[in-house]
């Protein structure tokens, strides 16, 4: 006698298998439905149009020699839908066993009103003060073009140039010339470059340069900067800042270079 256990509707085994089949789809769209809830297939991430930096850097030696040098900078990016505003700030100061040796303040605004494609206008002004350099006092204020001629996901570059007035006061603490003026004024023609270069997933490698010119003096300045990210918006940064000031006060030097080893925090 053949068995029909296998074919019966009514037997146990069917039952089961009836029953899971059914409620199997019922039980992944119960499970998936707080996934979609939370997570939308279209999601995506609010855009973060503000951004701040904080760098900070200092050391101290003691024993033979006694010296101390501090060094901060801070930076505020708000990069809105037509306009981009960006403001930095900072402050160097070196000693020794006698005295102040180095003392350095800048202050730098710019707006970048956006147009069409890549192209923008901006206007900047600048404010340094030196004790120890061949001015003492500079103030810049230029407005220009801007264009991005490159824009990939490891390289961004770009392009500025326009007109503006500088106001220098020279540093006459050393001269022995009473012809020199304590400070002048001048129309500029300023040209600037602005690179960011992405060389792994964790380093990158900045270099800004501005080139500004008038009839009495040219001043040019490079800034060059390696980051690497250490941990989340952690990151160490090596930078190196060249000034070249073509006609300097009796008794000062044409060329400044400040290097510097912070560590940077960066608030998204």
């Amino acid at each position: 006698m053949t068995s029909t256990l296998g074919c019966n509707k009514n037997s146990p085994t069917t039952l089961v298998r009836m029953l899971c089949m059914r409620l199997l789809p019922l039980l992944f769209l119960m499970f998936s439905l707080p996934a979609l809830a939370l997570v939308p297939p279209n999601y995506k991430d609010p855009v973060n149009r503000f951004t701040a930096e904080l760098e900070l850097g200092m050391q101290y030696n003691s024993g033979n020699t006694n010296s101390a040098n501090f060094n901060t900078r801070s930076k505020l990016i708000y990069d809105g839908d037509n306009a981009k505003h960006e403001g930095n700030l900072r402050g160097f100061f070196a000693s020794d066993n006698n005295s102040t040796t180095a003392e350095q303040y800048q202050l730098q605004y710019q707006l970048d009103y956006k147009l069409e494609g890549s192209h923008y206008l901006y206007g900047r002004t600048e404010l340094l003060i030196d004790r120890f350099g061949s001015y003492e006092r500079q103030n810049t204020i230029s407005g220009g073009y801007g264009f991005t001629p490159l824009d990939k996901k490891q390289t961004k570059l770009s392009l500025e140039g326009g007109l503006g007035y500088r106001y220098n006061r020279a540093n006459l603490s050393n001269s022995t010339d009473p012809a020199q003026r304590a400070s002048e004024e001048e129309a500029i023609v300023r040209l600037a470059s602005k690179l960011e270069h992405r060389m792994q997933e964790y380093t990158t490698f900045n270099a800004d340069t501005t080139l500004e010119t008038g009839n009495n003096n040219t001043i040019a300045n490079i800034n060059l900067s390696y980051r690497n990210q250490l941990w989340a918006d952690l990151a160490l940064k090596i930078g190196m800042d060249i000034k070249y000031t073509d006609k300097v006060p009796e008794g000062t030097e044409n060329t400044d270079v400040i290097s510097t080893i912070n560590l940077l925090y960066t608030f998204r």
